[in-house]
């Protein structure tokens, strides 16, 4: 038993709403989940995304969907995709 980390491209709704989702996301989701990194990242033609990293236990079920749920609730994500999740 451990850790779990997974990395996620936060899509905003807009590009001026990506320091909105920023600060959103730097507060975090509440326990157990602890945000690992944290980056704005270059696309292309202007595009960016966020780079949100989190660790969070692997003994309690249902907390990678409950993290996903969390992410997209926020006000301006367009979309999120999982780059990698792996057990610490």
């Amino acid at each position: 038993m451990g850790d779990i980390l997974s990395v996620y491209k936060v899509y905003p709704e807009d590009i001026e709403d990506i320091d909105k989702i920023k600060v959103s996301l730097e507060k975090g989701f509440g326990d157990p989940f602890k945000v690992a990194k944290l980056e704005i990242e270059p696309i292309a033609f202007g595009l960016k995304v966020i780079k949100l990293g989190v660790v969070f236990p692997d003994k309690i079920d249902g907390l990678l969907d409950k993290l996903e749920s969390a992410i997209k609730s926020i006000d301006g994500v367009r979309d999120i995709e999982i780059e990698v999740s792996t057990l610490l």
